[in-house]
């Protein structure tokens, strides 16, 4: 294919027929709603989503040519795991870690964040355990999101 194919918009649900590409974006990039990125078959689009929104695991997106269209795969990313037996202790690792602006997703029972030296040296001050993991991440968008 020749012609620059240019996304343009999300569809609610898969069409039947139809050409996809698959795109692969860690969380940082899933918040980038425009520019220029390689599909994960290296074909050059270009992102021309409007700007409220944001793109999430599994979302499907129209393109200028007629049915062609573009899968979006979170990517998977390199995690802090962090879990304790006790809740108290979890809830004051998420306000520290909340504190220092660092992404965290939270969950039933753990917490996770990326993977960082420092922040895993800081959560050796906590009685929590932590485990790196590759994980799918999602991170809490904030309450004075912008994007």
């Amino acid at each position: 294919m020749n012609k620059q194919i240019v996304v343009t918009d999300w569809i609610k649900e898969k069409p039947r027929l139809g050409s996809f590409l698959k795109l692969t974006l860690s969380s940082d990039e899933r918040r980038i709603l425009r520019g220029k990125r390689l599909t994960d078959c290296d074909q050059e689009i270009i992102l021309q989503l409007p700007r409220e929104g944001e793109l999430n695991d599994g979302d499907i997106l129209s393109t200028n040519e007629s049915n062609f269209y573009v899968e979006i795969i979170s990517k998977i990313e390199n995690l802090i795991e962090i879990s304790s037996n006790s809740k108290i202790e979890l809830i004051k690792t998420a306000y520290h870690l909340g504190n220092r602006h660092v992404e965290v997703e939270i969950q039933e029972d753990i917490l996770l964040t990326k993977s960082d030296y420092v922040i895993a040296n800081m959560l050796k001050n906590f009685n929590v355990d932590i485990v790196n993991t590759q994980k799918k991440f999602f991170p809490e968008r904030g309450a004075h999101n912008h994007e």
